[in-house]
């Protein structure tokens, strides 16, 4: 044992607290993927994952995948500067005219591009400011950057805020100013004043780098994001994506000018120094490209269930905070509360929802993250507004007597469809249980 091991002692002591209680909620082993998952003998209505168009497990981009393995092996050896495919080139130059900008650099996580942006253009004479609801990995990349640029400022505004935006600049002190911002916000659901920001950012000359690994390919009337939303796509100076949302596959992107890709591909040490992206994965996100190029009936499908949802948890009376898309935050703002709501969907009705406690977000917004996609069926989501509003009151988060707007022919639907699916997502396990269940309640409370 080594001081190491002492500093393990009260998280892992927190940790075993939560299992001893069966609300650990993380590192649950799936044995598929997809809106529905098979866990052991159970089947979980799953909304925790951001494939949000279902890509991942569409036959076009699993065989995409297989053949670029085929073709090129599981690896390429190496970093980009040395293992370049011509397929690395392609996906640049479709990712660059998708979103009219002059070049791209593709990344191998999406991670690795936020942190690589910063640290590359980020110096002592740099003014980096950023919302206060920014993303770890914009943090980290923050901080690795000020590691070697010790002078370079620091300065977060208010979340989503022109005013505080427009405050943050004129206080900076160092003459090169850059504004950070996301698209839309992976654990709020609500989404940045662009339009604004943009204006701002050219009054002040600043520079401006947009992350909507979230909004790419879900928004947007062709699926580019946020910055198609608000007209200003051709404002952003360095837009972040990534696949590992709505293309349903994994690495990030970086797309602007030629000269600004240019430098990134030889100054990033995510790019330089990191393996490349391995083939599978770079033909999936070209095939995944193509549905969101052509198919645009994907967005409508997924708007309409995180509209459908959205209401149903309104009518509950359950607090979404600001969401107005497919991510929807349920706000329970007590952390052993939240835990309990999670850990009582899971085991009790088989769904699966991530919850948030601190230090993920601040005491008193704890929350669970519900992120709808649109591979989720209507039966799945209105199963899941009924075992919220049981569970809800159970808890007394919801007062006695909430129900949905459904009626009864719809729960009876609704949960039918439930054991229906369950039975062809965890087979002859599932009906076991489901038999032991029934058994062990008859025991309990027949005479006989």
């Amino acid at each position: 044992m080594s001081w190491l091991h002492d500093k393990t002692t009260d998280l892992l002591a927190r940790v075993q607290e939560a299992k001893d209680q069966k609300a650990f909620p993380f590192f649950r082993p799936f044995e598929n993927v997809g809106p529905r998952v098979k866990m052991g003998a159970g089947s979980f209505v799953n909304f925790t994952s951001n494939d949000y168009l279902g890509l991942s497990q569409h036959p076009k981009l699993i065989k995409a995948a297989v053949a670029g393995t085929q073709h090129y092996g599981t690896g390429l050896g190496s970093a980009r500067p040395q293992a370049t495919s011509v397929r690395h080139e392609e996906l640049e130059r479709r990712l660059a005219q998708w979103l009219s900008y002059d070049d791209c650099a593709v990344f191998t996580t999406g991670y690795q591009a936020l942190v690589g942006v910063l640290q590359a253009f980020c110096d002592d004479e740099t003014s980096l400011i950023l919302d206060k609801l920014s993303h770890a990995s914009i943090i980290d990349g923050a901080l690795l950057a000020q590691g070697a640029a010790p002078d370079m400022e620091l300065r977060f505004f208010r979340h989503n805020s022109p005013k505080a935006l427009r405050r943050a600049l004129e206080k900076s002190d160092n003459p090169k100013k850059l504004v950070m911002a996301e698209g839309l916000f992976s654990v709020d659901g609500d989404m940045a004043p662009l339009a604004d920001y943009v204006e701002i950012c050219k009054e002040f000359d600043a520079a401006l780098i947009l992350d909507d690994a979230h909004g790419l390919g879900t928004l947007g009337a062709t699926g580019r994001g946020i910055a198609e939303i608000h007209g200003v796509l051709r404002d952003v100076d360095i837009m972040i994506g990534t696949f590992s949302k709505s293309f349903g596959a994994t690495g990030g992107f970086v797309c602007a000018d030629q000269a600004l890709v240019d430098y990134i591909k030889l100054q990033a040490r995510s790019f330089v120094y990191s393996a490349s992206l391995p083939l599978a994965q770079v033909e999936a996100a070209l095939t995944a490209l193509d549905f969101i190029e052509r198919d645009h009936w994907r967005f409508k499908k997924l708007a309409d269930n995180g509209a459908f949802f959205r209401e149903g948890l309104i009518d509950l009376g359950l607090d979404i905070n600001n969401s107005e898309t497919h991510i929807t935050p349920i706000m329970v703002r007590d952390e052993m509360q939240t835990l309990k709501f999670a850990a009582y969907l899971y085991h009790g009705a088989n769904v699966l929802m991530m919850p948030f406690v601190s230090p993920g977000v601040a005491p008193g917004k704890e929350r669970m993250r519900c992120n709808v996609t649109a591979a989720h069926s209507r039966s799945e989501m209105g199963y899941t507004l009924e075992a919220l509003a049981k569970i809800g009151q159970m808890l007394e988060v919801l007062p006695a007597g909430t129900c949905t707007k459904a009626n009864n022919l719809q729960r009876v639907m609704w949960l039918t469809e439930h054991k229906i699916q369950s039975v062809r997502n965890a087979g002859l396990g599932y009906v076991k249980g489901e038999l032991g269940k029934a058994a062990s309640w008859a025991k309990e409370r027949l005479p006989f």
